[in-house]
């Protein structure tokens, strides 16, 4: 009996001894602290203020700044409860986590949109066949499994260019080509549809909510509507006689977003500016001015991309004086991010005629010779007396 007992007691005080040389390695690999995950866990702690004091402490040790308590508790519950073979599993998942790879992934640089430069800039024209995609599709004699493979490939990647081909299909006097063809082109206006309903739906809930209602889901929604109606458009899975009434939506929709989120963009600054005067950091090293900043650095995104889409607006309308002064406020809100909305601006003053302007501007964006297709026209316009 004292023998059992004596084990028992080994494996306790093993069991812990090893959770803390464990979790301390493992916690080398993480993150402790930082901007994004500080004002992540604040507002995971808000969402339980209001719950038993066991609950909070409890989900306050488990957040991610905090996890080295968290990972000790793990570890030693996992060797408690596996006597022994927890040793060796405890030593692996240390060993696993110090030395797996991942997978880089490359970060979105919001430079450029390849899909939209394509269709809405100055037309490139290929001509040494890779371009030879719409002959493969309407060729009497190409085998119909090719046919197929081709229209899977552009299945995958719905643009206007491939729905242009796509539609082609619907005129073939293969069935099964011709039904894979529509099949395409209404499961993407079918996902589109669903994505518009759903935000509709929030809207009129919102509507007949007798409590507060809950304004940044509605204008949430609203930014949403816009661009998924705009999406409608740019793809022309909307009927023409239809693309009038999307557009009068895409404009309704953002005026409604815009008059929740303008508001908020001056608001924050002000309060920014006030905290900015009186401000001492937090016994925790919680840094509140910078929480607000990194909240302001998304809303003028946001903001930024209502003007974005306004100016787009306005240049199917044709209306090119109001489009430049969207897309010119948009480029202010993102200052030194801004090279994806050159190409539009340029495309806004050549449609207005005023030529030397368009030089000048393509001068100062640099990152748009990584466009394939944009390459050429930068080269022409910066080569131009």
């Amino acid at each position: 009996m004292n023998d059992i007992f004596l084990i028992l007691i080994f494996h306790v005080i093993f069991s812990f001894i090893l959770s803390i040389f464990v979790s301390q390695a493992i916690n080398k690999r993480f993150v402790k602290s930082n901007k994004k995950v500080d004002l992540k866990d604040k507002k995971r702690l808000e969402s339980v203020a209001l719950s038993s004091w066991i609950k909070r402490y409890l989900f306050k040790i488990s957040l991610h700044k905090n996890n080295q308590i968290a990972a000790v508790m793990f570890m030693f519950l996992f060797n408690l409860t596996i006597p022994f073979l927890g040793y060796f599993f405890t030593i692996w998942i240390a060993w696993y986590i110090l030395n797996v790879k991942y997978e880089k992934k490359v970060v979105s640089t919001n430079m450029l949109n390849l899909d939209e430069f394509s269709m809405s800039f100055l037309k490139v024209e290929r001509t040494f066949g890779e371009g030879s995609m719409n002959d493969l599709i309407m060729s009497k004699y190409a085998p119909k499994s090719k046919k197929l493979k081709a229209l899977s490939s552009l299945a995958a990647n719905i643009s206007p260019a491939n729905l242009k081909i796509v539609r082609q299909t619907l005129s073939s006097t293969d069935d099964e080509i011709r039904m894979f063809g529509y099949a395409i082109i209404n499961k993407a206006e079918k996902s589109l549809n669903q994505k518009i309903n759903a935000h509709l739906e929030i809207i009129h809930k919102e509507t007949l909510n007798d409590l507060k209602q809950d304004e940044e889901l509605v204008a949430n929604s609203n930014k949403e509507l816009a661009f998924l109606y705009w999406e409608m458009i740019y793809t022309e899975l909307s009927h023409e006689s239809l693309k009038t009434n999307f557009l009068n939506s895409v404009i309704l929709y953002l005026r409604s977003a815009k008059e929740y989120y303008l508001p908020k963009v001056d608001e924050l600054s002000l309060e920014i500016e006030e905290l900015k005067k009186t401000y001492v950091q937090e016994q925790d090293g919680t840094n509140r001015v910078a929480e607000q900043e990194y909240e302001l650095q998304s809303l003028y995104k946001i903001c930024s991309n209502l003007y974005m889409l306004m100016g787009k607006v306005y240049m199917k309308q044709g209306n090119y004086e109001e489009a430049r002064e969207e897309f010119t406020i948009a480029q202010e809100l993102v200052a030194g991010e801004d090279t994806f909305i050159i190409p539009y601006l340029a495309e806004v003053y050549y449609e207005s005629g005023r030529y030397n302007i368009v030089k000048s501007v393509l001068k100062t964006a640099k990152g748009l010779e990584l466009n394939a297709t944009l390459f050429p026209i930068m080269n022409q316009w910066r080569a131009s007396a």
